[in-house]
């Protein structure tokens, strides 16, 4: 039995219109009865949901560490596959987010990318730091998961593009010794100056990946602040495919830029998957 089982939207600075389904998920999303490093139960409604409302893509449920999870599974529409590219989402979303996440995908299948948005695990306590290193923990077999099912698909080349924590879910896997990801992009990524264990500065300081650090000028204080040491870091290794853009006017969800910010990812992607 094939064990790929496929069948045929944070806190906000402006209030834009939401789908019906849109707003449920809001819902599920912004309940919380128990605090847990992840939620399970609630990530298990969320995704239902999202399955049953998807207009764009195949569903498709993985496996990892016994724990089965959705991830939405789109197909580029280009003459030229360039490769599959893995969609991370920040906390507090969900797999096909109307900001970010949603665009990318529409934006970046039709440039030559395949996408698998996987669901990352839920939390009932996003502000505990202690929570957010066991959800990015939690994150790496599923990443790894998304890959392995990609490369059943015959991709040639796998890209990780992460949101928020999503960001930080990336630079954790690619951080990780041995891995075959040829480059990441990392859109309003945080960084501590005070752990050497965080994942940014970690894949900065020592991955031979290609990343792109990229981040509005209006993205959140701990992302626009702490851009200046990741772009030491990455001068003081010597890391030639690290390059860090702050868009201008942008915020950490990219509200009115989604087309700017799927044209900017994927001209990256074109140079960096080449390098």
């Amino acid at each position: 039995m094939n064990r790929y089982l496929c069948t045929t939207k944070l806190r906000r600075r402006r209030i834009t219109p939401v789908s019906i389904y849109q707003l449920f998920l809001l819902l599920l999303i912004g309940t919380a009865e128990i605090s847990l490093a992840a939620n399970l139960s609630r990530e298990q409604r969320v995704s239902e949901a999202l399955e049953a409302a998807l207009s764009e893509g195949s569903p498709v449920w993985l496996e990892a560490e016994s724990v089965r999870f959705l991830a939405i599974h789109r197909e580029t529409s280009a003459v030229k596959r360039l490769g599959s590219a893995v969609l991370l989402h920040d906390s507090g979303s969900h797999a096909d987010w109307h900001e970010v996440i949603n665009p990318l995908r529409r934006h970046l299948a039709e440039r030559g990318w395949d996408t698998l948005s996987i669901q990352t695990p839920i939390t009932d306590d996003p502000s505990d730091p202690a929570t957010i290193q066991s959800l990015i923990e939690l994150s790496l077999p599923r990443i790894q998961a998304a890959i392995d099912f990609l490369t059943e698909q015959q991709t040639d080349e796998t890209v990780l593009i992460g949101h928020g924590l999503g960001a930080g879910m990336a630079m954790k896997f690619v951080a990780q010794p041995g891995n075959r990801i040829g480059a990441i992009a990392a859109i309003g990524v945080a960084m501590s100056a005070y752990d050497e264990q965080d994942p940014a500065f970690l894949a900065i300081k020592g991955a031979e990946t290609a990343i792109l650090d990229l981040y509005g000028s209006r993205d959140h204080p701990s992302v626009v602040d702490s851009a200046p040491l990741r772009r030491a870091i990455a001068i003081r290794n010597g890391r030639k495919k690290y390059r860090q853009v702050e868009v201008s006017g942008a915020d950490h969800f990219f509200s009115g830029m989604q087309e700017e910010l799927g044209y900017r990812i994927a001209a990256w992607l074109r140079q960096a998957v080449r390098q």
